[in-house]
């Protein structure tokens, strides 16, 4: 009985440590994006997470403004260049991607 409680005791460490997750495939971070009023303010930016083999995403949109979702809105109100950067994970967190695009929001000529 001894040894079977060890080796149970060694599979769930084994579970925990990430064993698991040993042959997760690396993620490939990537999204493409879509603006409303020609890219000026005020414009809502919609992000399209076109990742592949991730479980769950970072985003910081040059704001300092950040997200975990899988897609997001966001409204500019300010003219400026954003650098938007969305890193993807696996489902262990010991691999990850990133990638990063500038958007550039114009102010509204009057």
């Amino acid at each position: 009985m001894r040894v079977s409680k060890a080796i149970s005791i060694a599979a769930f460490l084994l579970i925990i440590s990430g064993g698991c997750y040993k042959n997760e495939p690396v993620p490939v971070a990537s999204f493409t994006y879509k603006g409303t009023n020609s890219f000026k303010v005020p414009c809502r930016i919609t992000f399209i997470n076109n990742s592949v083999n991730a479980y769950s995403w970072e985003w910081n949109l040059g704001d300092d403004s950040t997200s975990w979702a899988k897609e997001l809105e966001k409204l500019y109100t300010r003219p400026g260049s954003y650098i938007v950067t969305m890193r993807a994970y696996t489902q262990s967190y010991k691999e990850w991607a990133s990638t990063a695009q500038t958007i550039v929001i114009k102010d509204t000529v009057k």
